[in-house]
């Protein structure tokens, strides 16, 4: 078995090799004579990002399973090349700075015919590149860029012995609301390993979509057993978490967040700034439709709802009241900012939209928001 893993490993990178003949050959008729070794390094990080994340992930990926052979007492099997070193080990960068052919492309040299063929690569790649990342941003809007503190806990429960394929699945998902190192081994471990086809299946859609390096992995073979092919049936609605939490099932009631945002549901886009913001200075936020998008469904409010929301408000260490001429009519949002104060009781900011508030919250109003008046008005 090691044996096949590492020619896995071998055939991948000759694979990927292939694959860098053609963006490598664009770059040079990019580049006048002189260049160096760094200016090929710093073109292709410029025109081609994502595969040179490629190689920035995959080096992290084969490190970590190293580390594990280790763990386990057995000798490295993989020994992957920092990026940098990687990228000037690969024959074609060799054979374009080698002296013979910087020679051949000094005497071959146009600048008019070097200019347009920048100009052209440039338009080419700049496209490809919006449209990937509008892609990658389209399928983590919904995921939070931090490590809320509590990830460890939900992935320990994942490995629990005699779980369910529903409470897999609920893990899963409660983990993949956030995107941080952590996670993506979480999800890479669950790619190389899982035995269930469909966890495993969602494991690998998730890396790819998200945009994170990953390789498809073949079913196990052998005798197939029940596990590796049953499906998940998990529905969730707000009284079965709310029964979760009152039975102090780990997964929910492990939860805890540093902001609490009471908003009203017309201000979405508004909200989606300010959660990231907050990720960018370190709080984990809780928004009905992020943290409890499985469970809190908007065809199903009701009286359970309520109670979640008692649950998750008193799991939060501030609560942030975005004001509106939407927030200040919604029913919902009142009950959330009267509950916090009289019952919960702790630090209750206020971020003013539009408009004026009767309610003396301290406040800093929406146009002047940046990472560091939040910063400011969530540390006081």
């Amino acid at each position: 078995m090691p044996g096949i893993a590492k020619r896995k490993y071998n055939g991948e990178l000759i694979r990927f090799s292939k694959s860098m003949k053609q963006p490598l050959n664009r770059i040079i008729e990019t580049l006048a004579p002189g260049y160096s070794g760094k200016d090929l390094l710093d073109a292709f990080i410029n025109y081609y990002p994502f595969e040179w994340r490629i190689i920035y992930e995959r080096q992290n990926a084969y490190t970590e399973k190293d580390a594990f052979l280790q763990k386990q007492h057995k000798k490295t099997r993989y020994k992957p090349l920092k990026p940098t070193k990687y990228f000037f080990s690969l024959q074609k960068v060799k054979n374009i700075l080698s002296k013979g052919f910087r020679k051949k492309h000094a005497q071959n040299y146009n600048e008019e015919v070097r200019l347009q063929k920048e100009i052209e690569l440039k338009r080419e790649r700049d496209s490809i590149i919006e449209k990937r990342q509008r892609k990658i941003n389209q399928n983590t809007k919904l995921q939070q860029q931090i490590d809320p503190g509590f990830l460890d806990a939900l992935i320990y429960s994942y490995y629990r012995r005699n779980n369910t394929i529903n409470d897999k699945i609920e893990i899963f998902k409660e983990i993949q609301k956030y995107n941080c190192n952590k996670t993506v081994t979480f999800f890479r471990k669950l790619n190389d390993s899982e035995r269930n086809d469909e966890i495993r299946n969602l494991a690998f859609q998730h890396l790819q979509k998200t945009g994170h390096y990953v390789k498809l992995r073949k079913k196990f073979k052998g005798k197939k057993k029940q596990y590796y092919t049953e499906k998940d049936t998990f529905f969730g609605t707000p009284e079965l978490l709310l029964e979760k939490l009152q039975k102090a099932s780990l997964t929910q009631r492990v939860k805890h967040f540093d902001l609490f945002i009471s908003h009203s549901s017309k201000d979405i886009e508004i909200v989606n700034k300010i959660v990231n913001l907050a990720n960018v200075i370190g709080l984990n936020c809780y928004v009905d439709w992020l943290s409890d998008d499985n469970f809190l469904k908007r065809s199903m409010v009701s009286e359970y709802t309520r109670e979640v929301l008692k649950f998750r408000l008193s799991q939060s260490k501030k609560l942030l009241y975005l004001s509106s001429s939407n927030s200040r009519k919604s029913p919902w949002v009142i009950f959330e900012l009267d509950y916090f104060q009289n019952t919960v009781k702790r630090e209750m900011k206020m971020i003013l939209l539009e408009g004026t508030d009767e309610r003396a919250l301290k406040y800093i109003h929406f146009s002047e928001l940046n990472k560091e008046k939040l910063d400011k008005l969530l540390r006081v």
